[in-house]
C-alpha cells in the first residue's frame, strides 16, 4: 500500500509529463529531419524480395527487382562481396593503440588480451558468413549511427535524468510539502525510504519504457526496415572509423541479428537508468534540498568524465570509464570491443552490473545515515 501510494503521488505530478513531452519532442528534431533516404528505404523495400544473406539466390532474386538506376545501384554495390572476416586479424588493433597511448605493463598487456579474444570471435563470425548480410547496404553506417549514435544516445540520456528526477523528487516530497516530521514519527517512520526507492525506481522505469516506445514507434514508422531485421549488426556493410587503427569491421563479442543486438542495448539501457536512480537515491538521502542533490548529482557525474580524461592511460581511469556517464558515452561501441578507452571484454555488461552492486552498497550505507540525521 506505502509503494502504490508513494508510486501514486508521481504520476499525479504533471512536471513528469511536461518532461516526457519535451523529451518526446526533442527526440523528433533527430527523427524526422533524416526520414528521407532514398537509398536506405530503397535496401529495406528491396530486402522483402531478395532477402538479406548474400548469395547466388540473393543476387538471382535482384532481377524480380524493378528495373531502373537503383536496381542498378543495389546490385553492383552488393555484387561479389567477400567475407570480410575470413583472414582479418586483430592484433593490429591493439599495437596501434599501445603505440598510440603509450601504454605499458599490465595495460599493454591487458589491451593485446582483449584483442586475442576478439579474435576468436572474427575466427566465429568467418565460420558462420556474418558479414555477408544485406543490413541496409552501402548506407548501413550511417543508418546505424543515426539509430544507435543519435537517437538512441539521447533517449538513453533522456531516461537516466527522467529516473534521477523521479528519485530525487519522491525523496524530497515530505520537506517540500512540510510533513517530514509527521511522515518520519509514523509507524514505519524513516524505513519508507526503501518504499520511496522503490516506487520511484518503478515509475521511473515506466516513464523510461513510454517514451523508449513513443520514440521508437515514431522512428521505425519512418525507417522502413524491411527484412532486414535478421541481417547480423557486424555485416560487411558495417564498420568502426577508427582514429588510431583506421577504417575496421563492426565486431561483436556475440552473433547479433539487427532486432537482437537492439533488444541487448535496451536492455542495458534500462538497467543505466537503474544505476542514474540509485546515484540519485544515495545523493538524495545525504542532503534535505532536492535541488541541490540534482546539481551534485550533475557535478559528480560531469567530475567522472574529467578524471577518466585527464588520468588517461591509467588502469583507474580504465575503471572510471565503467561508471554509468561513460557507458552512456560510449553506448554506440556496446557489445564491441569498446576501443582504446577499455581493457576488458563486455565493459557494458562489466560495467553496469558492477555499478548496480556499488550503488546498492551505498543506498544501504546512505540510508542508515539518514536513520540518524536530523530532519528538522
Amino acid at each position: 500500500m506505502l509503494i502504490w501510494l508513494e508510486t501514486k503521488k508521481i504520476l499525479l505530478t504533471p512536471m513528469m509529463f511536461v518532461f516526457l513531452a519535451l523529451c518526446f519532442v526533442f527526440n523528433l528534431l533527430f527523427v524526422i529531419p533524416n526520414i528521407y533516404d532514398d537509398y536506405g528505404s530503397y535496401v529495406a523495400a528491396a530486402s522483402r524480395t531478395t532477402g538479406y544473406k548474400l548469395n547466388a539466390e540473393f543476387e538471382d532474386k535482384i532481377a524480380l527487382l524493378e528495373p531502373g538506376e537503383k536496381r542498378d545501384f543495389f546490385s553492383e554495390d552488393t555484387k561479389g562481396r567477400t567475407d570480410v572476416f575470413d583472414g582479418y586479424e586483430t592484433a593490429y588493433i591493439a599495437e596501434a593503440y599501445i603505440r598510440r597511448l603509450g601504454l605499458s605493463g599490465y595495460t599493454a598487456d591487458a589491451m593485446r588480451d582483449k584483442y586475442a579474444a576478439l579474435q576468436n570471435a572474427v575466427d566465429e563470425k568467418a565460420d558462420s558468413g556474418e558479414s555477408l548480410t544485406l543490413y541496409f547496404a552501402g548506407d548501413t553506417v550511417s543508418k546505424h549511427f543515426l539509430l544507435n549514435g543519435i537517437t538512441l544516445r539521447f533517449l538513453f540520456l533522456e531516461c537516466g535524468l527522467l529516473v534521477a528526477l523521479i528519485v530525487l523528487f519522491s525523496l524530497g516530497y515530505e520537506h517540500a510539502n512540510r510533513t517530514a516530521h509527521t511522515v518520519y514519527a509514523a509507524k514505519t517512520g524513516r524505513n519508507i525510504m526503501r518504499h520511496k526507492l522503490t516506487a520511484s525506481l518503478s515509475a521511473g522505469l515506466l516513464a523510461c519504457t513510454l517514451l523508449s516506445a513513443l520514440t521508437l514507434g515514431v522512428y521505425f514508422a519512418l525507417n522502413d526496415y524491411g527484412n532486414i531485421w535478421g541481417s547480423s549488426v557486424s555485416s560487411g556493410f558495417n564498420f568502426i572509423s577508427d582514429e588510431f587503427a583506421g577504417d575496421r569491421p563492426f565486431v561483436t563479442w556475440q552473433s547479433r541479428t539487427v532486432s537482437a543486438y537492439l533488444l541487448a542495448v535496451l536492455g542495458i539501457a534500462l538497467l543505466l537508468a537503474v544505476c542514474f536512480g540509485l546515484m540519485a537515491y544515495v545523493i538524495g538521502t545525504l542532503l534535505k534540498n532536492s535541488y541541490i542533490s540534482f546539481l551534485i548529482f550533475l557535478i559528480v557525474n560531469a567530475k567522472l568524465v574529467v578524471f577518466a580524461v585527464l588520468f588517461s592511460k591509467s588502469l583507474p581511469a580504465y575503471l572510471a570509464v565503467h561508471t554509468p556517464v561513460w557507458l552512456w558515452l560510449k553506448q554506440p561501441l556496446w557489445f564491441t570491443d569498446g576501443g582504446p578507452d577499455f581493457l576488458w571484454k563486455n565493459f557494458e555488461t562489466l560495467g553496469v552490473l558492477a555499478s548496480l552492486i556499488l550503488l546498492a552498497g551505498l543506498c544501504l550505507f546512505s540510508t542508515g545515515l539518514f536513520r540518524k540525521r536530523d530532519v528538522a
